[in-house]
């Protein structure tokens, strides 16, 4: 059975106390986290970070990143190396901060190959930044139906639906992670169609407390 964790990658996740923490971030770590230990619960092979971000990538757990780019003095994954971006980075802190010591891949593709039974994926996305005026894209009346979209897919563990979103609209509001979000679809739904599986699923978190979507879920295929 493929464990898949989804998670927002803002810079103040893990860095909440570095920065003044407030009662919105300290929810939305409390909830990544346990959402990250399901994941690696049962020792998969390997746990596979998908994110946006380009580079490097694909990369192992021979590298790590930096969130010194965003005015915060915090480091995840291989110490010394700051090879990976903000996704990557976070999704590496997460994977710290829950004691996983076993094979990491960070990648930006993903293909119905690569969800074995033995495999985990942490899915690193945000919704989109358009949800109020003080939003990093302002506000746009589209996003909270948009947002409301995507988490519905989330909750509902439909592939088919999370792989359909507009990313022309996506990008209109700001989503980043529309992208990332739609390449962890499909490679769910071919694995479905192929295989014949279900998809059981669990939406944990769904706000927007700075107009940016935050979802959290966790999805078991097989």
């Amino acid at each position: 059975m493929t464990r898949l964790a989804f998670c927002p990658h803002p810079p103040v996740l893990p860095a909440g106390p570095l920065v003044g923490d407030v009662e919105e971030t300290g929810t939305l770590r409390d909830t990544s986290l346990a959402a990250v230990r399901d994941l690696v619960t049962g020792a998969p092979s390997v746990v596979v970070v998908l994110g946006p971000d380009g580079g490097d990538l694909p990369a192992d757990e021979t590298v790590g990143g930096s969130l010194e780019p965003h005015g915060i003095a915090l480091a995840a994954g291989a110490p010394g190396d700051t090879t990976l971006g903000l996704a990557h980075t976070v999704g590496a802190w997460l994977l710290d901060s829950v004691g996983w010591e076993g094979p990491r891949r960070y990648v930006a593709t993903l293909d119905a190959a690569d969800l074995d039974a033995d495999v985990a994926v942490l899915v690193m996305a945000d919704g989109s930044a358009t949800r109020t005026e003080k939003a990093p894209g302002h506000l746009d009346v589209r996003a909270e139906a948009f947002d409301a979209a995507i988490a519905s897919a989330l909750a509902e563990g439909d592939a088919d639906a999370l792989g359909g979103i507009d990313l022309a609209l996506a990008g209109e509001l700001w989503c980043q992670g529309a992208a990332t979000l739609r390449v962890a679809a499909d490679a769910v739904a071919a694995r479905v169609h192929r295989d014949d599986v279900d998809v059981s699923a669990r939406l944990s978190l769904d706000e927007a407390p700075f107009g940016v979507g935050w979802f959290v879920a966790f999805w078991q295929v097989g």
